[in-house]
């Protein structure tokens, strides 16, 4: 079957179930995740259906978990990948909507839908929320609209707008649910602020020096500055950038808006937050367009974006710890290592060896995300199944992208762990 008929013989199963069923959903902890599992929660919920969603972080014992429930369905969105021999201990059908790395494992007999297997590169131009939209179209062909939230997983994981993500995003716009425009990336009250509050680009100067530098008043707002001063500004920036060695910089990107959600940038970043900070729910409840969870949301936001902050600050004082394959730190918060992994490999000069970059959180266990870039997937980098062939080996758990992906081991095994990634990716 082609990737259409797959989808459409999964949203068979939907219909064949009786309605008073209770159907359980599996989501990762992440933006994707929450949007997929939203997704299909509200194609479901249109039905008459009940639901009951659980937002995961991979784990060893996910499954056996998972399997204690008996819901005659359960669907794993942005997750299930590196779980699908253990699928069989789960009561009832099973429906995996994913896009992480496959192994050709046997399925067993589910409904595994991945875009890899029908030749798209799912690490650039399909996300788990493109499934899961495609799923919700399968289930009812007037649930276009959902393809606002399917732009906000391709936005939380920071994939392309091209290939499969392009038709959705297509089809979204012509049915007036989704519009674009280009705007400046920094946001903020005032120039000082728009630098001062950026992750994404990350400063490592100081704002005052800056601003006495170029002459302009740090308190202005950018749309009051002229257009010499705007100029003299960015290109200040871009020069600041240059010292950091950041290949790409950029200052203006087109935004994607929703007919629903305003915009949806902001949208994937308020639900990486509440992923993040254990607060998924909020973040589901932003989906099902909840009043009363975009205040609660804009708070988690700001908190998770000032815990990078401080991370990020730590981190510039501390020294690399290197491995003759990848370079590695240590952070405090594990929800926040992947993001924080991606951030200093592209703005912090120390860490830019040409190696890819891991981030470990040790609490109960230790929690290790791993991030490269665009020329190491091309010179053959493939960190999620290095990742997962590494955890394994010292009884962990692990899977993801070439370019990004996550373990999960116990603490005591972490270095036979490195050491293990170290061979892999030798």
């Amino acid at each position: 079957m082609n990737l259409e008929e797959e989808v459409k013989y999964a949203g068979d199963i939907i219909h064949r179930l009786k309605k008073d069923s209770i159907v359980r959903i599996v989501g990762h902890v992440d933006a994707d995740g929450i949007s997929s599992a939203s997704i299909v929660a509200i194609s479901l919920a249109r039905l008459g259906y009940k639901f009951h969603i659980s937002i995961k972080k991979t784990s060893p014992n996910l499954i056996d978990e998972i399997s204690k429930g008996e819901n005659p369905l359960t669907i794993f969105v942005d997750i299930g990948t590196s779980y699908l021999k253990e699928m069989k201990k789960i009561r009832g059908e099973v429906i995996v909507l994913d896009h992480h790395i496959t192994e050709n494992e046997d399925t067993g007999g589910i409904a595994y839908i991945n875009p890899r297997n029908y030749g798209i590169d799912a690490s650039r131009e399909a996300s788990a929320s493109g499934i899961a939209y495609e799923f919700a179209k399968a289930i009812d062909k007037n649930n276009i609209d959902l393809s606002q939230l399917a732009v906000v997983g391709m936005i939380g994981d920071k994939q392309k707008f091209t290939g499969f993500n392009k038709k959705i995003v297509e089809e979204g716009i012509g049915n007036g649910f989704i519009a674009e425009k280009e705007q400046y990336m920094l946001r903020g009250e005032c120039v000082k602020e728009m630098i001062e509050s950026s992750i994404d680009p990350y400063f490592m100067f100081n704002s005052s020096h800056f601003f006495n530098s170029i002459s302009i008043k740090p308190e202005k707002k950018l749309d009051e500055l002229s257009e010499d001063e705007r100029r003299k500004f960015f290109s200040a920036l871009t020069l600041k950038l240059m010292e950091q060695n950041v290949d790409e910089i950029e200052w203006k990107k087109i935004n994607y808006y929703g007919k629903d959600y305003g915009n949806l940038h902001d949208m994937a970043s308020k639900l990486d937050a509440c992923a993040r900070l254990n607060e998924a729910g909020i973040g589901i409840a932003l989906c099902f367009k909840d009043k009363n969870a975009m205040d609660k949301a804009r708070m988690i936001q700001e908190k998770y974006r000032d815990e990078i902050r401080k991370e990020l600050r730590e981190i510039e004082k501390k020294e690399v710890n290197e491995m003759k394959n990848f370079l590695y730190f240590y952070v405090n918060h594990a929800p926040l290592s992947g993001v924080i992994a991606g951030l200093v490999l592209k703005y912090f000069p120390k860490f830019k060896k040409g190696k890819p970059v891991i981030a470990i959180a040790v609490n109960g266990g230790a929690d290790i995300s791993a991030r490269g870039d665009e020329k190491m997937v091309e010179n053959g980098i493939n960190l999620g199944k290095s990742m997962k062939i590494a955890a394994e080996k010292v009884g962990g758990v692990g899977g993801g992208h070439q370019i990004a992906a996550g373990a999960k081991v116990e603490k005591e095994k972490l270095m036979d762990f490195l050491e293990e990634l170290d061979r892999e990716l030798g």
